[in-house]
């Protein structure tokens, strides 16, 4: 009973508190209708079971809310948007601050203590003519400044909402994509409860009416020029970083609204070192970006093997000013799915990021390795960008990979070795991966392999420092016998994968058309992917190391750290490839009856078993930094009969989730569940499971990835 009315005591203290109005939400009932409601009745108000920190779509429900991001629990049961855009609630909180923290002087402060003169010296200017119209009909910012510092300070206020920067150029795409990108109408600033004239949903309806003349709205934001921020004598930029050098590194790391820095006159100007915002996007890039890019680096030297790559882009980023804002755009598209930054900061950067074309003139500067990381971490964004399926020439990933591939090719002419091979081979497996998932043809890979590029085998992994002491190898002396033949079985199971893509990728080429195939072509379909798979088993079977036992399970347990990383993706990916092979090569090719067809079945169902028990024990172990699981788990569970292997795939994916860079993983698991659920539904009208084309139901219904992982 203490407990009951305990949890009632704070429930009623929670409810004394104003919350935000949901959108579209009506005024609140007066006092005196709520009594006679109450009345009318007979019953008491029950308590608020909704939370109060949920999405806007339950809340307008009123429904409780799980909290989770991006998409909370009831939105994706229910397949409603999920709205966790920001509400704005200006309240003057002078009051009860005040009667909260008694400790509080305000004697003798300019904006709090009326009794304080005018003429107290606070400012300069303050007994100049002030011969400006009032503050609400000026127009530019320089006439408003003009105009506060002949008042006391807080006489006027602006105030700037997520509106305000509309119709800046670098918020167009993202405002012509929002469905509410054509409500503005007016750039007019709103003033004293008299919004602009706009057409569909006005700022009214996520603002409150504004009775102070001396405060406005900003309906369009306007940077101050050098020339007027030079102008501005009372507050001068020392001074202004000074302050900005006592807030709390936290609070400033979480502002996603800043307008640039003018070098050209704030060159001079003595500065205050402070954490900029792009700072803490190089230590996020640095943090948790590197490792899933630079893989394998789970081992005890780790914190080396991932200070050695960031070294190297940083050092590269100082020369070639692009690498910076492309480290920064991959480094805020990451922080925007979890609202630590912005997705119109990470185009911002995305586009300061390409204009290298400007910067990079000579043909030494075009081979750079600046360059050469530029192209690749744009290609990373782009994959981890949701697209649309379409003509891979359209997309920006493509074109980047198209880059990377020429690039690679005149770099390694002119040095007769390729720098930074690891990077080399990292781009192989993203190309591979694409390739799998119905994007691309492999053309990097071919390329490599073609003009016999491939790096060699202790060049595959990050290096442990940027300079080796004399005697030091790749390998640490635990690892020396049995590393090298891993790499080579990792090796060869990712370039025999990549055939299996390629070839698929022929298969679709060549019908395009809602004809018949001809029986003749899937003779020919399946004489190439048996061979295909033949290649494979036998190449497993001679290059499988002979001092490892033939459970990989246990195998996998007794092998270093690093070593077990490069393994496990060995034996994952061998599994997936096998499956991809006799499931996904073609169209309908599950429908074509085979000899031994349960045989293969059962041995399909054992290596989807495989991939869940590794996948499972990553999970554990808490290795989610290694974002190439992800495309066998799906495999695993699009192959099973099992409805809990099913399942079981579905849980390991939204495990991994959260610990990419995009949301790639989260719309893995979506079309997985799409495949599921259609699976089932052709099962419960007396179908066949094995109808379903995965590939089809991404590209119908606009869940197609180009990486599962990233």
């Amino acid at each position: 009973m203490q407990d009951r009315h305990g949890d009632a005591g704070s429930s009623k203290a929670r409810r004394a508190l104003q919350p935000l109005a949901p959108r579209d939400s009506r005024p609140s009932p007066s006092a005196r209708e709520r009594t006679s409601t109450t009345a009318t009745t007979g019953r008491p108000p029950r308590l608020s079971h909704r939370s109060r920190a949920g999405c806007w779509t339950c809340r307008g429900r009123k429904v409780k809310c799980d909290e989770a991001h991006p998409r909370c629990g009831p939105c994706t049961r229910l397949n409603r948007d999920c709205d966790w855009d920001h509400r704005w609630n200006f309240s003057d909180a002078t009051t009860s601050t005040q009667g909260k923290y008694s400790n509080i002087n305000t004697s003798g402060n300019a904006v709090w203590d009326p009794s304080v003169r005018h003429d107290s010296g606070l400012s300069p200017v303050l007994d100049a003519q002030d011969d400006l119209p009032e503050f609400a009909v000026l127009t530019n910012d320089e006439d408003r400044e003009r105009k506060a510092v002949m008042q006391r300070p807080g006489t006027y206020g602006v105030v700037v909402t997520p509106e305000s920067f509309h119709d800046l150029p670098e918020y167009a795409a993202a405002a012509a994509s929002s469905p509410f990108g054509s409500r503005r109408t007016s750039t007019n600033s709103s003033r004293g409860g008299h919004g602009s004239p706009r057409s569909g949903i006005t700022r009214a309806s996520t603002l409150p009416a504004l009775t102070d003349e001396n405060t406005i709205i900003l309906d369009k934001f306007e940077e101050v020029s050098p020339t007027a921020a030079t102008n501005v004598a009372p507050f001068t930029i020392s001074e202004s970083e000074s302050r900005r050098s006592s807030y709390p590194e936290d609070g400033l790391q979480r502002l996603s609204i800043s307008t640039a820095a003018y070098s050209s006159s704030l060159a001079s100007a003595p500065l205050t070192p402070a954490s900029q915002p792009e700072d803490y996007l190089i230590r996020h890039f640095r943090q948790y970006i590197v490792p899933r890019l630079c893989q394998p680096q789970q081992d005890s030297n780790a914190g080396a093997i991932l200070q050695t790559t960031a070294e190297v882009l940083e050092s590269e980023a100082t020369r070639f000013p692009p690498l910076h804002h492309a480290m920064c755009a991959v480094s805020a598209l990451n922080l925007s799915n979890n609202g630590r930054a912005t997705l119109e900061d990470a185009m911002q950067h995305y586009e300061k990021a390409l204009s290298a074309s400007a910067a990079a003139t000579t043909p030494h500067d075009l081979l750079s390795d600046g360059v050469f990381f530029r192209h690749l971490l744009l290609f990373v964004y782009d994959i981890c960008i949701p697209t649309e399926a379409g003509d891979d020439d359209t997309n920006m990933w493509a074109g980047h990979l198209t880059h990377l591939r020429l690039l690679a090719m005149q770099r390694h002419q002119l040095r007769n070795h390729a720098p930074y091979a690891y990077a080399l081979w990292t781009i192989c497996q993203l190309d591979m991966y694409a390739c799998l998932m119905g994007s691309g043809g492999c053309e990097f890979v071919e390329t490599i392999t073609r003009n016999n590029m491939l790096p060699p085998l202790e060049h595959q992994i990050p290096p442990q420092a940027l300079v080796m002491s004399p005697g030091a190898g790749p390998f640490h002396p635990h690892e020396m016998q049995i590393f090298p033949p891993v790499l080579r079985l990792n090796e060869g199971i990712v370039l025999r994968a990549a055939k299996l893509a390629q070839t698929a990728h022929n298969f679709r080429q060549e019908v395009k058309g809602p004809g018949p195939i001809p029986p003749g072509t899937y003779a020919q379909w399946q004489a190439a992917t048996a061979s295909l798979q033949n290649d494979l088993h036998t190449f497993w079977q001679q290059a499988y190391p002979v001092n490892l036992g033939h459970d990989t399970i246990a195998a996998s347990n007794a092998l270093p750290e690093r070593v077990r990383a490069v393994f496990d993706n060995a034996v994952l990916l061998y599994h997936a490839a096998t499956i991809y092979s006799r499931t996904s090569m073609f169209r309908g090719q599950r429908q074509i009856p085979i000899a031994s067809q349960y045989d293969i079945n059962t041995d399909t169902d054992n290596r989807a078993q495989a991939i869940l028990h590794v996948a499972s024990q990553q999970i554990e172990n808490r290795k989610v930094a290694s974002r190439q699981s992800v495309f066998p788990i799906f495999m695993a569970g699009f192959a099973a009969k099992n409805p809990d292997v099913k399942l079981h795939a579905i849980e390991l994916i939204k495990a991994f989730e959260g610990y990419g860079i995009g949301s790639n993983t989260y719309r893995t698991r979506q079309l997985l569940v799409a495949v599921c659920e259609e699976q089932r539904r052709l099962a419960s009208i007396g179908g066949r499971m094995e109808d379903v084309e995965w590939l089809v139901i991404a590209k119908e219904r606009g869940l197609s990835v180009v990486n599962c992982g990233l």
